[in-house]
């Protein structure tokens, strides 16, 4: 929370310029979409620029609940549960709370549906990776105090071009609230494997929807490693919230292109080759297997 520190004002234009940035930079695209438009969140900016050939394969995939994706929002759901709820329960309590919640009210969008059907080994294999972040998260981190207004699970928009560009983000954690042009909220974000590289662009793209919509970035971004105890963090200035938007920008502009004008993607070799669904057909992932291989990487 850099306790003690000063800190930064933003002049009053920040957001206004930021927004026009994004709009001038998506028009020309956004004019080609459909009335529902598009909408962008951080993964689909993570894969279209990683490898646009991945992306478009994730995409085609339909999405289907199951114990790996599963496990991640029970484990948040009990670290909001954990604050909310004073004294705070056990973190197996608190799971198994997380879960009675989920399968109650998320049906629609969130894997209750899966919860209350799933085999009961994969329900306890999932219990106790959830237990394990949450105690976590209790070893780590310290108690966040009701003055912090701290904000879980908080959903970000921003609507661009009359509704034709919709960015969406959500926050793990978000803490403190901006005082006029002073910045005064960090933002944190969750994670329980290695470092990478988009993880730095995520909590970027979370600081331009949460300038855009109160006004104000916030003064600090962080990622925090549950596994290791570790976190990464940067403070955000104008030069990071305008090289976020050129992303952003970019990233809306291919996703366009791929989408709706159908353009033939590129593909890029890297380590999301290693998971692609298409890693056993594609000229790309064979090729970064070869690069592997040639450094004993196997």
């Amino acid at each position: 929370m850099a306790a003690g520190r000063a800190r930064p004002a933003f002049r009053e234009t920040l957001a206004d310029d930021l927004r026009r940035t994004l709009e001038a930079g998506v028009a020309g695209v956004a004019a080609r979409l459909g009335p529902g438009g598009l909408t962008v969140r951080k993964a689909d900016l993570a894969q279209v620029h990683t490898c646009e050939t991945h992306h478009l394969a994730e995409s085609g995939v339909p999405f289907d609940w199951h114990a790996r994706n599963a496990r991640g929002v029970v484990a948040h759901k009990a670290i909001e549960l954990s604050v909310s709820l004073q004294p705070s329960p056990p973190a197996s309590e608190l799971v198994d709370l997380a879960v009675e919640r989920l399968v109650e009210d998320d049906w629609d969008w969130g894997p209750g549906r899966w919860l209350s059907e799933a085999p009961g080994v994969e329900i306890a294999e999932l219990r106790t990776f959830a237990a394990d972040v949450v105690h976590k998260f209790q070893d780590e981190f310290p108690p966040l105090k009701r003055s912090w207004r701290p904000r879980l699970e908080s959903a970000l928009a921003a609507v661009l071009c009359d509704g034709l560009v919709t960015l969406r983000g959500k926050v793990d954690l978000a803490l403190g609230q901006a005082q006029g042009t002073e910045a005064r909220v960090m933002i944190v974000d969750f994670k329980t494997g290695r470092p990478s590289a988009t993880h730095v662009d995520d909590l970027r793209f979370y600081a331009v929807l949460e300038t855009l919509r109160v006004g104000v970035p916030p003064f600090r971004v962080a990622s925090w490693y549950l596994d290791a105890g570790h976190w990464h963090h940067e403070d955000v200035d104008e030069d990071v919230l305008f090289a976020a938007a050129r992303r952003i920008v970019d990233g809306v502009v291919k996703l366009v292109e791929l989408q709706v004008d159908r353009r033939a993607p590129q593909v890029s070799p890297g380590p999301a080759c290693g998971y692609c669904v298409l890693r056993a057909e594609c000229s790309g992932a064979l090729a970064w297997s070869e690069r592997r291989a040639e450094v004993g990487l196997v």
